[in-house]
């Protein structure tokens, strides 16, 4: 690996590959998994380490590995019932004190997500990971001191904001729109997805992106597959929203610029959409992300809730 290309090729390649790796584990207990596919991305990992020892999105994947890999784990242990990391409702239950091989993998997140705080401090996502695994070893101290530097960098992540306040017992303000968050890199979030019934469960895709020509060409691409599903009145989501770092992020919605031409198609008239530059450090291909109190992976991930 000796030129840009190549190092982005690699962080591509990494970041599909753990999308792929968290959504197993979102049900999947370990014995399920192909022990290939940890080695893979562990092995890329360790390239762009060797080429960049500071490359951020190596750290970063390898600490949602570790994650994963715990998230696996609890699937065994607990119910699968409920997200063990994101449902607003149930408390991290805490491993058992001898449950070795969970407060080993555990621990091994808690150093992934500190490595990437070193090299990264502003890492929002590196910040909840290390309070999740804090939550579960049961030092509740340390966790809640994560938690808070994962919503002080992002004051929108309801899941930390519900943490701090089921630890501490308080009752945190609720933070008006506008404030700055303080993601270090610019980046796009499309979401193209469906309000399924009246259920208030939402199926599509959503897309990280890291330039305005691919929200462009991926809405294009996608508008047809997303209209043959859209049933006027429920509140489908179609939206842009941008971050570029030190600003308020801003939203739009595409619907509002949705146009046909003389013979029906369907197209987006571009000149409408605000899609602000993202500065001088956009997002890095294949880096993950969390934000609005979700994770999220770079490309596509197709979103289902229900």
């Amino acid at each position: 690996m000796d030129k840009a290309t190549d190092i982005e090729a690699a962080q591509r390649e990494v970041g599909s590959l753990l999308r792929l790796y968290w959504e197993e584990a979102r049900y999947n207990t370990p014995e399920e998994f192909e022990e290939d596919d940890e080695a893979e991305i562990r092995a890329l990992c360790a390239a762009l380490h060797d080429e960049s020892p500071d490359n951020a999105v190596s750290s970063t994947c390898l600490a949602l590995l570790e994650l994963g890999k715990l998230r696996a784990h609890l699937n065994g242990e607990f119910s699968l019932g409920y997200d063990h990391f994101e449902d607003m409702y149930e408390l991290p239950a805490g491993l058992d004190e001898d449950d070795e091989q969970g407060r080993s993998l555990a621990a091994a997140v808690v150093q992934a997500a500190q490595r990437t705080l070193a090299l990264q401090e502003t890492s929002n996502i590196a910040a909840f990971v290390l309070a999740c695994a804090l939550h579960w070893l049961g030092d509740q101290s340390a966790a809640a001191e994560a938690y808070r530097e994962a919503f002080r960098l992002d004051p929108y992540d309801h899941i930390a904001k519900i943490r701090i306040e089921q630890i501490e017992q308080i009752e945190l303000p609720a933070q008006p729109k506008g404030l700055v968050t303080h993601h270090p890199h610019g980046f796009h979030l499309l979401r193209m997805t469906h309000l399924m019934g009246h259920s208030g469960s939402t199926n599509g895709w959503v897309w990280l992106l890291s330039d305005s020509p691919a929200v462009r060409s991926t809405v294009d691409g996608y508008l047809d597959e997303w209209l043959d599903d859209y049933v006027s009145g429920l509140d489908d989501d179609f939206s842009v929203s941008t971050h570029v770092p030190g600003t308020a992020s801003d939203g739009y919605d595409l619907r509002e610029v949705l146009e046909r031409t003389a013979e029906g198609r369907p197209f987006i008239d571009w000149s409408k959409v605000p899609l602000p530059e993202l500065g001088p450090d956009p997002l890095p291909v294949g880096q993950p992300i969390r934000w609005d109190g979700q994770f999220h992976f770079h490309g596509g991930t197709e979103h289902a809730d229900y």
